[in-house]
């Protein structure tokens, strides 16, 4: 069917003619190209032009045996003049001819295309006349070999092949495609050759439907008639036992018996897509529990919605948070949280149908979508269910532990989002949790305003950090004994530029739920340490208190932040108190009693504030560097109404000396409260009885008259 390497290698006569068109922006260069060309290789005829754009139509107008391009041009640069006269013209011989001796652009060049790379001035008239001969050569071997080698090496192919003309007739097919057709049942004399290929195809089970037969067939049209370089398409193929196998066909172009032809692989990608499965699984599915993680959810419920739209139904999301969830980590360790999880989410998949989904978003937050209800109403009962659900024991194998769980269910339709589904059904789990937990929180059109003013604050507080509208109040710490004030608690307000100031407790949640707690927290302690350090006459010495949040605290930055504020404001480490609360400490004991004996070592006093309040553990008072107790003020209000408050306070009183710590008691607002205390043996108090919190400005007044206001009891 094709020359042999000898035939053409002979038909290459030095005297025969041959056709070459030479891109060189050089006139000179050109001229002297051509010369030794013509010197060497008589027949030959040369076709000089300048641009890339010149080439392009040249080779448009007449076929050449040879293209010798410079790779400098005006229009073009680099392997840019390969590609693009490769792209035009795959026929001819091409010679890069350029003055970059560069070994790694020549091999580029090679690799894309070029039959030899040739360095001006490195090549006399011999030379380069040999160069074309060869190029020459194996281009027309390569052309020939080409078919050639696709036809000869189809047996050496492990996947089904078969070689197509131009009439999508079968010419030839490999050892893999007559063991295919076995495999269907029919002989190998029957494997197709003379025969439509697509007929044979569907006979084979190949491909295995008129759908995909119709495609394939396009594909094979568009081949064949130079619209496209490769055609490629995966389908399923007939069943072979009790699995169903895939396959991929690729068509390529070849020449048969010089026209055009395609040669026809078919890969059998069965394990491959299995694999693919398998990563798609693990990107759209939780490791631990199996579930429908975060970005599938967000798709099965955007199609909910679609289908919701169009059936004119509900679509329910509920949220659900497992209370306490932290403490089965911190008590049974990490494999019976796990273990804890992987039942939650059997018991939440029992209660729902096949259509529905359940996925785990974070680490004890699960999501059910519940599609086409008809009745909104629904979406309360079936959230009780869950929740009732998650409410008895569950054995762990080491521990059996009791949980509860915190539901937010929202139902919704298009054109409502996912994303804001999710947020109105987290919000109303949140609500849930605030109200103890154990319950079912349903969106309503309050929670909708909440969100919209969270998002608000949240807004205008990023706005405030940067634009310095927050400041520092002081309320004085006094001690009970003297009168004198011997500190004050720094407390943040946000003078807002419309709504003028506004009071920690309309933000502070907000900072804490969005994360805006630890820039927050830096600004106060920087802020904070600068204005105390700066203070003089009856100011000088005080200490001052700073809050600091769970999150603050078992930050990365914590320690820096505290050594560098301390650092630029020259305050003296014994000045600065951190009061956090007992939730705070036993919420990451171990992150937080390193923290703690870090902050000691550098001098700081640690306060513990809202005592009782919390979840007391006595253990971590002698563990931790503690300095204070402060009483909460929900305690010093009741001294004096009722018993149980007086024995509150007088116990955190009593322990803070047992202890070795400073009692401080908060929110004292009346001369009884102040002489019970006193009474008591607290040492120290703060409240409006001497002052609110003031600005800096105020307290050198404020202060004056604390030691006045209380006359000896």
């Amino acid at each position: 069917m094709t020359a042999s390497y000898g035939e053409i290698a002979a038909g290459l006569d030095r005297d025969s003619e041959i056709t070459l068109l030479l891109i060189e922006d050089s006139e000179a260069d050109a001229e002297f190209v051509q010369a030794l060309l013509e010197d060497e290789l008589p027949g030959t005829r040369v076709t000089a032009c300048t641009t890339l754009r010149q080439a392009r139509e040249h080779l448009q107008r007449q076929d050449y045996d040879v293209v010798m391009a410079d790779l400098a041009l005006p229009d073009a640069d680099g392997l840019a003049v390969v590609e693009a006269v490769r792209d035009r013209d795959k026929a001819s011989a091409l010679l890069v001819l350029t003055g970059r001796d560069d070994s790694i652009l020549a091999m580029t060049a090679l690799a894309q295309g070029a039959q030899d790379y040739l360095v001006k001035g490195q090549h006399d008239g011999p030379r380069l006349a040999t160069a074309v001969l060869h190029a020459m050569q194996r281009q027309r071997v390569e052309r020939a070999a080409h078919v050639k080698l696709q036809l000869a090496l189809l047996d050496a192919l492990e996947a089904p092949t078969c070689a197509v003309g131009s009439d999508s007739r079968i010419v030839a097919v490999n050892k893999a495609w007559r063991a295919l057709a076995t495999g269907f049942g029919h002989r190998p004399e029957r494997s197709g050759e003379g025969r439509p290929y697509l007929e044979v195809g569907q006979l084979t089970a190949v491909l295995p439907g008129a759908g995909e037969t119709e495609q394939v067939a396009a594909g094979l049209r568009d081949v064949l008639a130079g619209r496209v370089q490769r055609y490629q398409r995966e389908y399923p193929c007939a069943r072979v036992g009790a699995q169903q196998r895939w396959f991929s066909v690729r068509i390529s172009p070849a020449e048969i018996d010089g026209s055009p032809g395609a040669v026809i692989t078919h890969v059998d990608v069965t394990e491959m897509r299995q694999v693919q499965q398998a990563l798609s699984h693990q990107v759209l599915h939780d490791v631990l529990t199996g579930l429908p993680n975060r970005l599938l959810l967000g798709d099965r419920l955007r199609q909910a919605l679609a289908d919701s739209a169009r059936r004119g139904t509900h679509v329910a999301v509920a949220f659900i948070d497992i209370d306490h969830f932290k403490r089965v980590n911190d008590n049974h360790g990490h494999p019976a949280g796990d273990a804890l999880l992987v039942e939650v989410a059997g018991r939440l998949q029992r209660q729902i149908r096949a259509v529905d989904t359940l996925a785990r978003v974070s680490g004890d937050e699960f999501v059910v979508v519940w599609q086409d209800l008809t009745d909104p109403a629904e979406a309360e009962l079936l959230s009780d269910r869950l929740s009732t659900a998650l409410s008895g024991s569950f054995d762990l194998g080491s521990a059996s532990v009791t949980v509860s769980a915190s539901v937010g269910v929202v139902v919704g339709r298009a054109p409502q989002s996912p994303e804001e589904l999710l947020q109105a059904a987290d919000a109303a789990m949140y609500e849930a949790k605030q109200r103890g937990g154990a319950q079912v929180g349903v969106f309503t059109a309050q929670l909708r305003q909440d969100i919209e003013e969270r998002n608000a604050i949240e807004t205008g507080l990023r706005r405030a950090l940067t634009d310095d509208e927050l400041v520092l109040h002081y309320q004085p710490v006094v001690d009970l004994t003297t009168g004198q004030a011997v500190g004050v608690e720094a407390l943040v307000r946000w003078q807002h530029p419309q709504h003028g100031l506004i009071g920690p407790d309309r933000f502070i949640p907000v900072a804490e739920s969005s994360g805006l707690i630890v820039p927050l927290g830096r600004w106060v302690l920087q802020r904070a340490c600068r204005q105390a350090a700066s203070w003089t006459g009856l100011l000088a010495g005080l200490h001052v208190a700073v809050n600091l949040s769970a999150r603050e605290l078992t930050h990365c930055d914590v320690l820096d932040n505290i050594r560098q504020a301390l650092k630029d404001s020259g305050l003296a480490a014994q000045r600065l108190v951190l009061e956090v609360t007992e939730t705070t400490v036993m919420e990451d004991t171990r992150v937080a009693g390193a923290v703690l004996d870090a902050l000691s070592d550098l001098g700081v006093r640690i306060s513990v504030d809202d005592f009782g309040t919390g979840y007391s553990s006595l253990l971590y008072l002698r563990r931790y560097p503690i300095s204070a107790l402060k009483v909460d003020r929900t305690f010093v209000s009741g001294i004096g109404v009722t018993i149980a408050d007086d024995a509150i306070c007088n116990s955190v009183i009593s322990l803070a000396k047992a202890v070795g710590t400073t009692s401080i008691a908060e929110g004292v607002e009346t001369i009884e409260q102040y002489t019970a205390l006193r009474r008591l043996g607290c040492e120290q108090a703060q409240g409006f009885l001497w002052s609110p919190a003031v600005p800096a400005s105020q307290l050198p007044e404020v202060l004056a008259r604390c030691s006045s206001l209380i006359s000896e009891p």
